[in-house]
């Protein structure tokens, strides 16, 4: 059991009373700060005015662009003469007496600083004005943006894109809405506008999410990269993490099999530490899991972000490290009633899965062969009798053993790949939401079930899910609004108990095609009991899953539209119970023979309780304000602390007294429990600085200190800062000519460095922990249990830093037709845990693992986006093109290797793996193969290959085998000192790393009819088949298990360039001949997949208008429907191993629905 442990209380009072006091101070200069810079809004605005022979007109103008003052007059009021003026210092009501005197003209100021000129004896009149807003194809936009121009005076749009108001006389209207271009038109009496605002394709005035805040895309400065949810519907996705595969550049993706409880993991930029190290996720600026995210409803989501640099993510302090997932779920619009309702069905099938041969026959001559001259395997009496079955399909394939009546023979040519899984399976998927917002109050309510029923053939697995999701704000006047966010999650999943382990699936494939399922007699094979009839009746487990997260916020405007007080507070609970039982399941090898058992004729019952609770608190204020038009100021300050607590207990007890009541509690057994209690806890305080000059020079800082309770209380706290630049090149004047020539529209450089913490470890590794367990001895009759010394420990167990620079350029052509980003970064990971230097034998422990190991990651990542549309006919037509592409590649800088051997460097245990300076993450080190040995002089004269070849084999080599290449010379092929200096005749011959991920995503639209492509692939990489990799090397690593299909294509006398060795069995058992790297049997990992085709059609209003339905669209969509690999073996790229739950391919239709 592991130490319940409370952070906060571990803290110090002095330091608490310092942490307090600094907080204070803080608050009370950044408030003094504020209201210091916000002091204008309330007395005179003073300006500098020196102009000669200059219009009042053009004075009026430059008064505007010099303060924060937006002036409305006729044209024709204002006379055509030249003035005069000087004056320093002066307040604006001043500058305008003087520049008015002698003319008829007067002004007024209203409020929002809009400031009228009038003749004389002219009073200020509102006059109305109403109208529409679409999009270009004509559909209603709702909460449009209605403003007059440099106030903050107007309306939003209603449902059907209407608006009217009043506004004074000759005053600009600005039309605004996200992702589409503004508009101006000037108002008069009894206006109607009816206005189509244009989407703007290069989303650069897109409003995208960032740390606790909002921006304009075009004043990041950071490497941002962001898409809404709309990307993710009409997919058959069974949960948000696979539906974001290749939708945003260096953002990947991975998942290692394809169970639906299973969730696909985030990573960014590539590899972060060499103890893996996660994006940190937040929805609604709550942090969730990968896990936790793949339970979420995906109709839910309004945007997704990703804060790649550390300039970007450094708000977030200790967990943002490696980069920032944000998740912002959908809120209600202003407007009337929406209903949304959207459901699918879909039906799946089967992906890649291993070919093997299943012919009698030519099953036992190979495996016959590969087992010569060990021992003689399938003698010629049982090849005899296969050749029999061959020519007469009629015969039995299951005999009496000749040579022992009390077994039988099999002679199936059963795929057992195909008898443990279904042809196809059915998926069904519904959610509605129902939303509205006003002055007051705005809503959303959602309700979300998926279903989905597994491949298995019998008693199939089968996952369920539900969501309900309210969010509400109310506001109480312009500046007081509050509101909650709840949430409640259930999923369950159950199945076979025997599919709870790998090793079913790994002999899914393994299991001989020679077995069949049933003997004569009707009873179980051993084969046939161990998968199918663990399936039908060896037991069943359920897990089920429920949680219920609340967040009550608030909203408090100090000074209207320009500081605001934010907090809220998050409260989460969890719940997951497992229940899980055994059961033998009877089986027979012979004629009238007792019953065998399978697991080892025991039945037992587990019980798992586990439960978390996460409390999750924020207060922070956010000033921003624009002064003369030009300079605009950010700021943000808060605090944040976080508690998460997790407590899991299990229990199994052997011997069930009744298979009907399959529980612990009716067992009689030994009984094994388990309990792990673990908490930890993170406080910290962040800031964000931003200053905009113009729209053209953009500087941020952010930054946070930040306190972690891993770490002992003198190494707990870190500050980590972080800054960026950006140069908007498209707004200067001396950029005009070549902007106008090469049509640019936006031209902007960025760049960023920033430093973060990272705490993602053991929760307790700073402590000595003394550990229990049973001793291997026997006291009055029992097994005590002992409690073990605590391993060490260092003294400097601290975080691990993070060091980012980021260079990026953004630019949009041929109005924002084409845009293009393209970022390239350095990522320098310094202190990660790893092994310190050897300690004596006699000192009787491990070597305390300390931050004793660096890593740089290279990379870059690019975005290229064409959109555009034309006329066919009347009609629109529109279409996209966007390209995702990225690379990167990491070095170990320093590590603790002063022998620079290669002893493990590649293990599968990242904890246990073996570094050395200056390796690539994922080198694949291996011999060079030259071909076979062709014939007895080529095998004499050779350098010698005992010490690479199988020991099952005698270490000897015959024609037909590998022929290895001596690198070095010496005449022998080894390994040598197993060192980076001394490797033998290795050398580096591949890399694991996945490299080069890239998609293509393809859009069009015409007449109602929507068209989508989204192809995903992996440009680079190398995969070498482990030792024992039973669906690659087949009979090459044991004789009984299968034979590939791909095994066919070997050496013999007549065909001498066949792809695998001659025959010769347990050479790819271990780690030696076909087992040990080499260059001929490297795979090409890369692979291209077409991950979504989805086609669309959306019913004329004309047609669904009268069922009072504002939009019906219906669809057919296919996920993963073809792949393009280069590997040899018919697995998936994307789960190498093959002993995995198989991938599937879907096929869906669906209608989203609209009122």
């Amino acid at each position: 059991m592991k130490k319940s442990f409370w952070w906060p209380s571990d803290i110090p009072r002095r330091n608490m009373r310092k942490l307090l006091m600094r907080m204070k101070l803080t608050s009370v200069l950044l408030c003094a700060g504020f209201l210091q810079l916000s002091a204008h809004g309330f007395s005179q605005e003073r300006l500098t005015v020196n102009y000669n022979n200059i219009n009042i007109g053009k004075l009026l103008n430059v008064i505007g662009q010099k303060s924060d003052y937006t002036f409305v007059y006729k044209n024709a009021s204002i006379p055509d003469r030249k003035i005069s003026i000087a004056m320093k210092d002066a307040p604006v009501r001043d500058i305008l007496d003087k520049a008015l005197e002698g003319t008829s003209l007067g002004y007024k100021i209203m409020k929002d600083n809009l400031i009228v000129i009038l003749e004389a004896g002219e009073t200020v009149q509102n006059v109305p004005i109403k109208g529409r807003i679409t999009d270009e194809a004509g559909n209603p936009l709702i909460g449009v943006t209605v403003l007059v121009k440099g106030t903050t005076s107007g309306a939003k749009t209603d449902a059907e894109g209407r608006f009217k108001m009043e506004v004074p006389e000759n005053a600009i209207i600005e039309f605004s809405y996200v992702g589409y271009e503004p508009q101006q038109m000037k108002a008069h009496n009894g206006a109607s506008f009816n206005i189509a605002l244009k989407a703007n394709s290069s989303g650069l005035n897109e409003v995208v999410v960032v740390g606790y805040g909002k921006q304009k895309r075009v004043n990041l400065s950071g490497a941002v990269d962001a898409i809404s949810g709309k990307e993710l519907e009409s997919r058959p996705i069974a949960n948000i993490n696979n539906g974001l595969q290749g939708l945003l550049p260096n953002l990947n993706i991975t998942n290692d099999n394809g169970r639906v409880s299973s969730a696909s993991k985030f990573n960014i930029r590539g590899v972060t530490s060499i103890n893996g190290g996660d994006p940190f996720i937040l929805v609604d600026n709550i942090p969730f899991t990968s896990e936790e995210v793949s339970r979420l409803n995906p109709a839910d989501v309004e945007s997704i972000t990703v804060l790649k640099d550390a300039a970007s993510a450094a708000i977030y302090g200790a967990r943002a490290a490696f980069g920032v997932v944000l998740i912002t779920t959908k809120s209600g619009k202003d407007g009337r009633l929406i209903i949304n309702a959207n459901t699918n069905y879909a039906v799946r099938t089967l992906g890649l899965v291993p070919k093997i041969v299943t012919d009698p026959l030519t099953t036992m001559e190979y495996k016959h062969d590969a087992a010569t001259p060990l021992y003689d395997l399938y003698p010629a009496a049982e090849r005899a009798y296969a050749q029999r079955l061959k020519n007469d399909p009629s015969l039995p394939n299951v005999i009496v053993n000749p040579t022992d009546k009390n077994k039988w023979s099999y002679y199936g040519s059963t795929d057992w790949l195909h008898e443990v899984y279904q042809k196809s399976a059915p998926a069904y998927n519904a959610n509605v939401s129902i939303s509205r917002g006003d002055e007051k109050l705005n809503y959303y309510f959602s309700a979300d079930y998926y279903s989905q029923d597994g491949m298995l053939r019998y008693n199939p697995d089968k996952y369920d899910r539900y969501n309900l999701r309210a969010k509400a704000t109310y506001t109480f006047n312009d500046r007081v609004k509050i509101g909650s966010n709840t949430m409640y999650t259930n999923t369950t999943y159950a199945q076979p108990s025997s599919t709870m382990d790998y090793l079913f699936f790994h002999n899914s494939n393994r299991t001989p095609a020679l077995s069949v399922p049933r003997n004569p007699d009707g009873t179980w094979t051993s084969d046939g009991a161990a998968l199918l009839g663990n399936l039908q009746s060896g037991g069943r487990s359920k897990d089920t899953w429920s949680e219920f997260m609340t967040t009550l916020n608030a909203e408090v405007g100090i000074i209207k539209d320009m500081w605001t007080l934010k907090g809220d507070a998050t409260f989460r609970r969890g719940n997951q119970t497992g229940n899980t039982y055994v059961l033998p399941v009877a089986y027979r090898t012979g004629p009238d023979q007792p019953f065998l058992y399978t697991n080892g004729n025991k039945s037992s019952a587990s019980n798992l309780s586990q439960a978390v609770k996460y409390n999750v608190y924020n207060i922070y204020t956010d000033f921003h304000k624009t002064f003369n038009k030009k300079h605009y100021v950010g700021a943000l300050l808060g605090f944040n602390q976080e508690y998460h607590f997790f407590d899991k207990f299990n229990v199994k007890r052997l011997d069930l007294i009744s298979t009907q009541y399959p529980t612990s509690q009716l067992a009689t057994g030994n009984i094994t429990q388990a309990q792990q209690i673990e908490d930890w806890a993170v406080r910290g305080i962040y800031y964000r600085l931003n200053y905009i000059f113009d729209d053209k020079y953009i500087v941020e800082v952010n930054g946070r200190n930040d306190g972690s309770s891993r770490f002992r209380t003198d190494h707990r706290w870190g500050f980590f800062p972080s800054g960026s630049l950006a140069w908007v090149v498209s707004k200067e004047n001396f950029f005009r000519g070549v902007k106008d020539r090469l049509g640019i529209d936006v031209l902007k450089l960025r760049g960023s460095y920033g430093s973060l913490g990272d705490q993602q470890w053991d929760a307790y590794g700073y402590m000595e922990r003394m550990k229990t367990n049973n001793i291997n001895s026997v006291l009055n009759g029992q097994i005590p249990i002992g409690v073990f010394s605590p391993a060490p420990v260092t003294a400097t167990y601290t975080w691990q830093t993070v060091k980012t620079i980021n260079g990026g350029i953004d630019i949009s052509v041929l109005k924002e037709k084409l845009s293009f980003s393209y970022d390239r970064y350095v990522r320098y990971t310094n202190g990660m845990f790893a092994k310190s230097q050897e300690l004596p034998a006699v000192f009787g422990a491990d070597a305390p693992r300390t931050n004793s190991a660096d890593l740089k990651t290279k990379g870059w990542e690019m975005t290229l986006f064409w959109r555009d549309q034309f006329k066919i006919g009347s009609d629109d037509f529109s279409y996209g093109v966007k390209l995702l592409l990225a690379d990167s590649r990491s070095f170990i800088t320093r590590y603790t290797n002063p022998t620079g051997t290669l002893a493990n460097y590649d293990n599968g245990d990242i904890t246990r793996r073996n570094y050395y300076n200056g390796q690539e993450i994922g080198d694949i080190w291996g011999l060079e193969t030259e071909g076979f040995f062709q014939n007895a002089e080529e095998l004499k004269s050779h350098p010698n290959q005992a010490k690479v070849g199988s020991d099952d084999q005698q270490y000897l080599f015959y024609v037909g085998d590998l022929k290895f290449r001596d690198l070095n010379g010496d005449g022998v092929i080894d390994y040598g000192d197993n060192t980076v200096s001394n490797p033998g005749d290795r050398r580096i011959i591949g890399n694991s790393a996945p490299r080069l991920p890239y998609s293509i995503d393809l859009t069009a639209s015409y007449k109602g009819f929507d068209f989508r492509a989204l192809i995903q692939g992996i440009g680079k990489r190398d995969w070498y088949p482990g030792a024992g990799n039973h669906y690659f090397w087949g009979v090459y690593a044991q004789p009984w298990t299968n034979v590939q299909v791909h095994n066919m294509d070997r050496w013999t006398p007549e065909t001498p360039n066949g792809y695998f060795p001659r025959l010769k069995s347990y050479i790819a058992e271990d780690a030696t001949e076909l087992g040990a790297p080499q260059t001929r049997y490297l795979q090409n990992a890369a692979y291209t997949r077409l991950k979504n085709v989805t086609l669309g059609y959306t019913l004329p209003k004309s047609l669904t208008g009268r069922a009072k339905i504002n939009r019906l669209r219906i669809y057919v969509a296919a996920e993963n429907i073809f792949t393009i690999s280069h590997l040899k073996a018919n697995i998936d790229p994307e789960g190498l191993d093959g002993s995995v739950y198989p991938y599937q391919k879907t096929y869906s239709c669906g209608l989203n629905l609209n009122f």
